[in-house]
């Protein structure tokens, strides 16, 4: 499928737009249902929109936010992606969303997936938005090609919208991210991307083997409601 892609000509312009994008899908939720629900994904590329995100006006109380994916580290750890949000995200205004965090006192994610999936099923049986990035390697979430059980992870079939994986790809192989199901729900995503290498993954992908290339499952799962935005 090919991507709706928009290039930038800065990674701030991306951000702006971006949380442009998200702030209209939440607040259209809020007038439509009273409520909305914004899955994102941590790392590096969202950390601007995440400041812009919290100066916005919007009736945060009613908003629950949530993790696309998380590796199974402290809160406080430096690459927990919970501690980005919070520390990012979860300010100012936004400082009255609700969050959903995805890591739990359990040792293993595996073991907290029942308690994890009651937690979010409510708010990902049709997320309002969801915010998603990628590797230069092509994975998004935690979905890394060749890792254990990923086609069942990423099936538009899966009856869980939460589950615990083992990527011996990553540095962090214990991971719990939601499932292709949760997000091909989601009533509007955005791809997030910056960098020249990962623009030659992105348009690959599209035509890639999405085994290889996960990325390729959103995109097809998302299809029209996937907008793509990348910048140098």
């Amino acid at each position: 499928m090919a991507l709706n892609l928009t290039e930038f000509e800065s990674r701030e312009a991306a951000s702006e737009a971006a949380s442009r994008l998200i702030v209209q899908a939440l607040k259209a939720d809020l007038a439509a249902s009273g409520a909305a629900s914004l899955m994102v994904s941590g790392g590096g590329t969202p950390k601007r929109l995440f400041g812009l995100l919290s100066h916005a006006d919007l009736d945060w109380p009613r908003v629950t936010v949530g993790l696309v994916d998380d590796r199974w580290v402290a809160p406080d750890h430096p690459d927990s992606n919970e501690k980005l949000v919070r520390t990012l995200l979860l300010q100012d205004k936004a400082a009255r969303a609700n969050f959903l965090p995805m890591k739990t006192k359990d040792a293993r994610p595996f073991e907290a997936e029942m308690d994890r999936n009651a937690a979010y099923a409510p708010h990902c049986c049709a997320a309002s938005f969801v915010l998603l990035g990628m590797g230069e390697d092509g994975h998004t979430a935690s979905w890394f090609a060749g890792m254990d059980g990923l086609a069942d992870v990423v099936s538009p079939e899966q009856q869980r919208c939460v589950a615990a994986v083992e990527a011996l790809q990553a540095i962090q192989p214990l991971r719990m991210t939601l499932t292709g199901s949760a997000v091909y729900a989601a009533k509007q995503g955005l791809l997030l991307v910056f960098g020249e290498e990962k623009r030659s993954m992105l348009l690959v992908a599209p035509e890639a083997d999405p085994m290889t290339c996960p990325v390729r499952f959103a995109i097809d799962g998302l299809g029209r409601k996937l907008s793509v935005y990348w910048a140098p």
